[in-house]
């Protein structure tokens, strides 16, 4: 039997977005000189410098700002400022912004100061994946006048098994066309710097002619990676080998940044642009993209893998997203501007097309990565970001006969025609209360000065005054956004942000010091606290877990805190009465209260059914064997996988034989199977002896070691032809002996015959005993072909097989003990070994790829403790190399084990403790710190009628059946 469900072993072992309102005039093409055209093909080259904590501000002077730029309007061409807004920011900065760094709770962390460079064409900024979710801006210099600084996008609360390349975090990247000049500044709403932060730059180098392969039928032209200059994989690269999903689900629409004045020759270095940042300086194997689109309607091959198959990319953010769907980029910023017809029509074409191949329709929606989406969606309905732009997602998820769904509905259908229906204006509101009828309600006395005039679109628009912002959607109508909203609001990106465009005024609580006004995405509490007034911005998870318990009202009391970064992997508010703590491993929100109610502490209730939720299986030290199947899924090798779970280790070469107890050989008489080539041999003696496979004729069927009956202290050797067992040549000994072959018949108690390698040894446990044990005698290589078939499914990736034939290798070595009579057990109390009954094919593989490897620390044997699930969170171990942290790679769909859900009767408690007498509660009164709930239990108060008894974690664990000690109450 394979134990396919990975039990536990008893024993610890071995798009930089700016959305923008009027309409884009395309930049008339220009093409190449004759020069370029000669010029011979030239790799994009990418260059990074280290970005130093802040010692002081350092802000651009005032004539170093670009002139001012007139207000959009239908009829004017209009160039993206590169900004985290939902409609485009000022020419002109506030007061506020020109002084620097606000003092409202953000503070700037890191800063490179004016830097000149070598000419670069686009920009982002990494750092070391871990932390909070970072403001970064950068400024540039180009034909010697510095810019101001404008915001880069992140993917907000992008999970860590985010796909393949889970790499660094960063950025998008911003194409500025030309530029030899940078400034970054990165501020955090705790304090907190990011790690090994770099602002990378880009050459996009130049390609040979562009040119799209000819369409088949139904398939638009697309420009292939040869075409426009892709950067092949290395050797090892895990792009090497592309990964492909069982089928396609969807599409996901983003768009790249950067400015949108690009010409038409320039489109191919955007991508070669692109690619090298994505995989020099995010450490991404390849470029993100299945496909870009240029505004001249050229479709660009993206990730490596053939345009028809379902390629996994990196698109998304959300690991099984990247895997089922198809990732098109729109090259340009389309928050401010709707894409261009050309655009909108090649992005049509190819959905339409991969969707043909698909057998998928344009609507309906499907679950993936713990998602319901639509079959088409953008960017932002996968992950927190505004990507692809306002005025690119209102085409995408636009109801009317010219929005993206419809188009491809009409290709799929037969036509692509698109009906003559007028577009609506995009000038003015349609419906609701405006700007101008708000600030008129509202005085020119409290607005205080114009600052910048109402600009957008048909479905959003701004106006800006010194005292506050007025804003306007189509849904909810117009709002202000003053004083301390206005500037949490500011904090968190403006409508771009966390929190979107406003949707309510100020309102009461049923708390006289509280308010607090909706948005999009959240919303602003103000907190009278004496005489100061604070405002909390609260977003995402928090959020909406937040409302379920009924907010200021409700057991938590008002926020004391906006969404702050707890520790890694892990952001938390604070309220009068306890806190919440979102987990951006599992997704999960915990709550606990300064009552007691929490993931901490239980009251049993009437029923008295005790609710225990849980994470993982098995004690969760080292390599978590479904995390080695994900991480292997993710293209990771198995120095890798290694790497993650022992960090410090290093490989290295052993051989050698092994003494296995079989577990099931319960008899002291050792039976095997009669076959030609096998040999006795007594370990007092250096040779063997052949057995015959016939006696006088008749076949003998098996041979055994038996303890004699006339002295327990010495054993006789038998053989069966026939129906009769006989001595063999008056064979008895004292000590122990062996059967060898190559192959060898074990034939255990209850008749079954299992396949074992090398020797099969009936052994004494000590000197003198009138017992015997049965153990396999075998090479170190070869048990590890036995164990590796029978502790991790054969189906799985090579790169996990290997890395748990290291694992298992190891841990043998580790076991050796000459002074005993057998080495390691064949149980989970060990590693489960099934000899050679249980070797695969594939698994044999994964051994001999790895012959020999083991890892060491400081020369010695690593103890490579691992587990079925770690829960994405692995424990602390006896070894310096076994240290708690999250795990990335734990969480993949497939792994059952993950999280779980048991109800135990308080019964069953109280017969496992009966000193507690009737249970009452329980009380977690420590955690090992490392993962939801702030980790692995360690201790447990038991409260009862008779007295209470604290217990360890583990020992409620083995108590209860429970599949790991990873848990929360309730």
């Amino acid at each position: 039997m394979r134990f396919w469900t990975l039990v536990r072993r008893a024993f610890p072992f071995a798009v930089v977005t700016a959305v923008a309102v009027s309409a884009l005039i395309a930049t008339p093409d220009t093409a190449p000189t004759q020069t370029s055209q000669a010029a011979a093909p030239r790799p994009a080259t990418l260059h990074e410098l280290d970005v130093p904590a802040t010692q002081a501000p350092d802000v651009p002077a005032a004539s170093a700002a670009p002139a001012a730029t007139p207000s959009p309007s239908p009829s004017a061409p209009e160039r993206s400022e590169v900004r985290q807004q939902a409609v485009p920011p000022a020419p002109e900065k506030t007061a506020h912004e020109k002084a620097g760094p606000e003092k409202d709770g953000t503070d700037e962390v890191a800063t490179l100061p004016r830097t000149t460079v070598r000419p670069f064409s686009m920009v982002g900024v990494t750092w070391a994946r871990g932390g909070e979710d970072f403001d970064v801006k950068v400024a540039l210099r180009k034909n010697g006048t510095w810019g101001a600084f404008q915001t880069l996008d992140t993917d907000r609360d992008a999970e860590a098994d985010a796909g393949p390349e889970v790499g660094r975090a960063g950025t998008d990247p911003l194409w500025v066309g030309s530029a030899d000049g940078v400034a970054v500044r990165v501020t955090s709403p705790s304090g907190q710097r990011p790690a090994d932060l770099k602002v990378a730059t880009i050459d996009p180098g130049r390609g040979s002619d562009v040119a799209p392969a000819a369409a088949t039928v139904g398939q638009p032209k697309i420009i292939s990676r040869s075409s426009w200059g892709a950067k092949g994989p290395t050797k090892g690269n895990e792009c090497s080998a592309p990964v492909y999903g069982a089928s396609t689900l969807g599409a996901v629409i983003h768009h790249t940044a950067g400015n949108n004045d690009y010409t038409k020759a320039q489109s191919a270095g955007i991508v070669r642009a692109t690619q090298a940042y994505h995989t020099g300086a995010r450490g991404w194997c390849d470029i993100g993209y299945n496909f870009l689109v240029d505004k001249y309607g050229q479709i660009f091959e993206g990730r490596r893998g053939g345009i028809a198959k379902q390629v996994r990319a990196a698109h998304s953010g959300n690991g099984p997203v990247n895997e089922r769907t198809v990732g098109i980029s729109m090259m340009g910023t389309y928050a401010k501007v709707a894409p261009t017809a050309a655009t909108k029509k090649a992005v049509a074409d190819l959905v339409a097309w991969r969707f043909s191949l698909a057998k998928l329709k344009a609507t309906g929606t499907y679950t993936l990565g713990g998602l319901r989406l639509n079959r088409i969606v953008g960017h932002r309905d996968v992950l927190s970001t505004e990507c692809p732009g306002a005025a690119a997602y209102a085409w995408v998820t636009s109801s009317g006969s010219t929005g993206l769904r419809q188009e491809v509905a009409r290709r799929l259908a037969g036509s692509s025609s698109t009906p003559s229906t007028p577009t609506p204006p995009t000038t003015t509101p349609t419906s609701g209360k405006d700007i101008k009828s708000l600030a008129a309600a509202i005085g020119s006395e409290k607005l205080g000065k114009l600052v910048r005039k109402e600009w957008g679109n048909s479905v959003q628009r701004r106006a800006i005054y010194q005292n506050m912002d007025l804003l306007w959607t189509k849904a909810a109508g117009a709002f202000s956004v003053t004083s301390v909203v206005r500037r949490e609001w500011h904090r968190t990106g403006e409508q771009g942000g966390r929190l979107g465009f406003p949707i309510s005024s100020r309102s009461s609580t049923g708390d006289a010091n509280v308010k607090y006004q909706r948005f999009q995405k959240g919303s602003v509490y103000i907190v009278g606290t004496g005489s100061a007034t604070k405002a909390y911005a609260i977003y995402g998870p928090i959020f909406e877990s937040y409302k379920t318990v009924k907010g200021t009202s409700g057991p938590l009391g008002a926020p004391t805190s906006t969404v702050l970064r707890d520790r890694t992997g892990y952001q938390r508010v604070t309220f009068a009465k306890g806190y919440m703590e979102y987990s951006e491993g599992s997704r999960a929100v915990s709550t606990w209260y300064k009552n007691g109610s929490s993931p901490d502490q239980l009251t049993v209730p009437s029923d008295r059914s005790v609710v225990i939720n849980g994470r993982g299986f098995g004690h969760g030290i080292g390599m978590s064997q479904y995390g080695a199947q994900g991480a292997a899924r993710q293209g990771k090798t198995f120095q890798q996988i290694l790497a993650s779970y022992y960090p410090g280790t290093s490989l290295a070469q052993r051989s050698g034989s092994i003494r296995v107890l079989v577990g099931d050989a319960t008899s002291s008489t050792v039976t095997v199977r009669a076959r030609s080539g096998l040999v006795f041999r007594t370990l007092a003696s250096s040779s063997g002896t052949t057995l015959p496979t016939s006696s006088s004729g008749t076949p003998i069927t098996n041979w055994r070691i038996r303890v004699s009956t006339a002295d327990a202290t010495k054993s006789v050797l038998e053989y069966r032809a026939g129906s009769r067992w006989r001595v063999f040549r008056d064979r008895i000994w004292r000590g122990s002996a062996q059967f060898q072959a190559t192959s060898l018949g074990l034939v255990l108690p209850n008749g079954s015959v299992r396949e074992y390698r090398t020797a099969i040894r009936s052994t004494l446990p000590a000197s003198g005993s009138k017992e015997r044990k049965t153990v396999n005698v075998l090479s170190l290589d070869d048990y590890t072909r036995g164990v590796v078939a029978s502790e991790m499914p054969s189906s799985w990736q090579q790169e996990a097989l290997k890395a748990q034939a290291v694992a298992a290798r190891t841990y043998a070595v580790r076991t050796l003990m000459p002074s005993r009579y057998y080495d390691v057990c064949d149980t989970t109390s060990c590693q489960v070994f099934k000899g050679l009954s249980g070797e695969t094919a594939n698994t044999d593989k994964a051994v001999a790829a790895t012959r020999g490897s083991i890892l060491t620390y400081q020369g010695k044997p690593a103890l490579t403790q691992y587990s079925s699930s770690s829960g994405g969170a692995s424990a602390p171990g006896s070894a310096p190399y076994l240290k708690a942290h999250l795990d990335p790679f734990d969480g993949w769909s497939g792994n059952a084990n993950r999280s779980w859900r048991v109800v135990v009767k308080a019964s069953t408690i109280e017969r496992a403790f009966p000193k507690v007498g009737t249970l009452r509660s329980l009380t977690v009164t420590q955690r090992d710190g490392t993962g939801d709930w702030k980790g692995r239990v360690v201790s447990i108060r038991l409260t009862g009628s008779k007295g209470t008894q604290t217990v360890s974690g583990p020992d409620l664990r083995f108590a209860l059946g429970l599949k790991s000690h990873y848990f929360r109450l309730g």
